[in-house]
């Protein structure tokens, strides 16, 4: 098998519209995670890889609203290894008037 803490270097940072929420609390009909997504936080865990903007902002921000269902979600991800994270010194969402997504923004 792979080691994929290994694998992983501590200065990778991936910001990707995932299209998918991570977590129950990433969905504002609360619908539950399915296998695959189970799947996927799994292999980021073993990778060491967190959520940047859910660690520094805890409390619910979403990033796509879908209005045929009228339902919000958390899709767009900024995931980096947790050793990182104290670069981090400030990451906000930036609202978008051309896309149903927001940007991310970081310093």
């Amino acid at each position: 098998t792979i080691d994929l803490k290994r694998e992983t270097d501590c200065n990778i940072i991936i910001i990707e519209d995932i299209n998918t929420a991570l977590l129950t609390t990433d969905r504002s009909s609360r619908q539950k995670i399915n296998k695959e997504t189970s799947d996927l936080n799994c292999t980021l865990d073993q990778m060491n890889l967190t959520d940047i903007y859910r660690t520094i902002h805890p409390t619910i921000k979403y990033t796509f609203f879908l209005s045929v269902h009228r339902t919000f979600s958390r899709i767009d991800h900024t995931l980096g290894h947790n050793i990182s994270l104290n670069r981090f010194k400030r990451i906000e969402l930036m609202q978008n008037m051309f896309s149903h997504h927001n940007g991310i923004v970081r310093d």
